[in-house]
C-alpha cells in the first residue's frame, strides 16, 4: 500500500499515539527498538522514504548552518547524500556530504514536527541518532534527545516537503532505506573511459576521443571533487548542465575546453547534455570527457536501478520548446519516479517507414545519423518503454496499426523483460488502431503490453502552442498525468 490521504494519516498517527499511551500507562513498551543496523560508517548513503519514495535532501544545496531538511526527488546530488559517524553508545551523527555539517533536531525540541535542519557538529544528544534496522530492510532514526523518530511529516509526496521528528510508530513515514553512493571507489581523471563517468541513453562510441548523443535526451554524469569542472566538446554545441542537481543552465552555441563552474570545493555531481541535432540544426553533440582542476578527481556515482525508454516523434523531443529535453513529459515524468531515461524521438517521426523516418526501423539505431549503426541493447537494461506515435501518420489505418504491431515485436525481441506502454495519440486518432495493436500482443501471450488511455489529456486550445506541440506547461501537465500511470509498472 502506498501513501494514504491526509486524514488517513492522521487518523493512523493518532491510533498510534493511542497505543503508546496506552501501553505507556500499562507499563509496557509499545514499540521495541529493532537491533541497532550495522552501518558503514565508510559509505554514503542516500536516505529514502519507505512511504513517498522521495529522498531527505539539505534545502538549496546551501552549506549555512540551519539550513532545513526536505523531502525531494532522489538524484545524485550531494545534498542528498549522507554518511553515519560513530558518536559512541550506538549512536551516530549523520553527516551531510555537500556541508559538513550533521542532521540536527532544530534548538533541542522535543516536540512532535520540530525541523531537521543541518548544523556544525557539537556534541549535541539532537545531532546523534540511533539506527534500528526494520523487517523490509529500511531502518528507523531514533533521536537520542527526543526519543522520537525521523519522519516525513503529514506523508507528504510532494518534493520539498518537511522532514521532522514524531513518536515512533513503526510506519512508512518513519521508515528510511539507506541507499549507498560508494565506497570511495577509485578516483578518476573524467576521460572516456574513466568508470565514474556516466552516460545515460544511446551514445555512439565509435570514434575513442569523441562519445556523440544519439537522440534527444541523452546525458552525462559524474561526481567531482576540486575547484572547478569543465568539458571537453569538439564542435559548436548547446549544451546545457545542472551541478548538484540544481537548475539546468544553457551555454549555446559553445566548443573546444569549456568552463563550467570554478570557485569550488568538497566534492559536488554534474549532469550534462545537449541539444539534439536535427532537421536544420546542425550543432556537434560530441563529449571528449570532464576537465578537472589540479588534484581534482570524479568518484564513482550509483546509476538509478530503474530506466525508462520514451519512443516518439516532436512532441517527445519536446520541441519547439526552448528548453528541451528537461522540460518534456518525458524527462520529468522519469525524474519524478527517480528512473534514468532517454527520448528515441524526433520531429516528424511515424510508426510507418513510407515517406517518414519510420520508427519501425529506426528504434533499432544506435542515432538519428545513421541507418547503419544498429543499437547493441544489452548495453543496459531497460525496464519501461513508453511509445507515443501516430501524429505523423502518412499510411493508411489498416498499414498503421500493422507497422504498430511490428514495433511491439520488435520492442519485446530487444527488451525481453520490459513492460512496454502504448499511448493513445493525442490528437485521438488512431486510438482503435494503438489498442488493436497491444490487443494482438495481449492475445499472442504478451502481457507485458499495456495501452494507456490519453483522452482529455491535452487541450489544444489551452495546452499547446500550435495546436499540436504541447508548451512546457503542458507537458507538465501530462508528466503529471503520466507519472502514476508509469509507477504501476516500474
Amino acid at each position: 500500500m502506498r501513501t494514504p490521504a491526509p486524514l488517513r494519516a492522521r487518523l493512523v498517527r493518532w491510533l498510534a499515539a493511542s497505543v503508546v499511551a496506552v501501553c505507556a500507562a500499562a507499563g509496557l513498551t509499545a514499540l521495541a527498538a529493532a537491533p541497532a543496523s550495522a552501518v558503514e560508517t565508510n559509505v554514503w548513503y542516500r536516505l529514502v522514504n519507505d512511504a513517498s519514495g522521495l529522498a531527505v535532501s539539505i534545502e538549496n544545496s546551501s552549506t549555512a548552518t540551519g539550513a532545513k531538511a526536505l523531502l525531494a526527488t532522489p538524484s545524485n546530488a550531494t545534498n542528498q547524500q549522507f554518511r553515519f559517524v560513530d558518536a559512541g553508545s550506538g549512536y551516530y551523527r549523520i553527516e551531510a556530504r555537500h556541508s559538513g555539517q550533521v542532521l540536527d533536531v532544530y534548538a533541542k525540541s522535543t516536540a512532535n514536527g520540530a525541523d531537521i535542519t543541518q548544523w556544525t557538529s557539537n556534541g549535541g544528544t539532537n545531532q546523534q541518532w540511533q539506527v534500528n534496522t526494520q523487517s523490509d530492510g529500511s531502518v528507523e532514526l531514533v533521536n537520542r534527545n527526543s526519543a522520537k523518530a525521523l519522519d516525513n511529516w503529514e506523508w507528504a509526496t510532494t518534493p520539498g516537503s518537511r522532514v521532522s521528528q514524531y513518536d515512533r510508530n513503526n510506519l512508512e513515514s518513519q521508515h528510511w532505506k539507506l541507499v549507498p553512493i560508494g565506497t570511495g571507489g577509485t578516483a578518476g581523471n573524467g576521460s572516456l573511459t574513466d568508470a565514474n563517468v556516466q552516460f545515460y541513453g544511446r551514445w555512439d562510441k565509435d570514434d575513442a576521443a569523441w562519445h556523440q548523443m544519439g537522440w534527444a535526451g541523452g546525458y552525462v554524469e559524474t561526481a567531482f571533487t576540486g575547484a572547478s569542472i569543465g568539458v571537453k566538446l569538439r564542435g559548436a554545441i548547446d549544451m546545457w548542465y545542472s551541478i548538484d542537481g540544481g537548475a539546468e543552465t544553457w551555454m549555446r552555441g559553445v566548443s573546444g575546453n569549456v568552463t563550467v563552474r570554478s570557485g569550488l570545493s568538497g566534492t559536488h555531481t554534474i549532469r550534462i547534455g545537449f541539444r539534439e541535432r536535427a532537421g536544420s540544426y546542425t550543432g556537434d553533440p560530441s563529449f571528449g570527457g570532464f576537465i578537472l582542476a589540479s588534484g581534482g578527481a570524479t568518484a564513482p556515482t550509483v546509476r538509478p536501478d530503474k530506466h525508462i525508454e520514451f519512443v516518439g516523434d516532436s512532441i517527445t523531443v519536446g520541441q519547439p520548446n526552448a528548453n528541451r529535453p528537461f522540460s518534456t513529459y518525458a524527462w520529468n515524468s522519469a525524474e519524478a519516479l527517480g528512473a534514468s531515461h532517454m527520448q528515441v524521438a524526433e520531429g516528424g517521426a511515424c510508426v510507418s517507414t513510407t515517406d517518414c523516418r519510420g520508427m519501425v526501423d529506426w528504434f533499432l539505431r544506435t542515432t538519428n545519423q545513421d541507418a547503419n549503426d544498429m543499437w547493441e541493447f544489452n548495453t543496459y537494461e531497460t525496464d519501461l518503454v513508453v511509445i507515443n506515435l501516430g501524429t505523423n501518420n502518412k499510411v493508411s489505418a489498416a498499414q498503421f496499426q500493422a507497422d504498430y504491431i511490428l514495433l511491439l515485436q520488435r520492442v519485446r525481441q530487444s527488451y525481453p523483460n520490459a513492460e512496454i506502454l502504448a499511448m493513445g495519440v493525442f490528437r485521438e486518432r488512431l486510438l482503435t488502431e494503438v489498442q488493436n495493436a497491444v490487443t494482438n500482443r495481449n492475445n499472442a501471450g504478451d502481457a507485458k503490453v499495456h495501452y494507456v488511455d490519453t483522452r482529455g489529456w491535452v487541450d489544444p486550445a489551452t495546452d499547446t502552442s500550435d495546436n499540436v506541440h504541447p508548451h512546457d506547461a503542458g507537458h507538465a501537465k501530462i508528466a503529471s498525468l503520466l507519472t502514476p500511470v508509469l509507477d504501476r509498472y516500474i
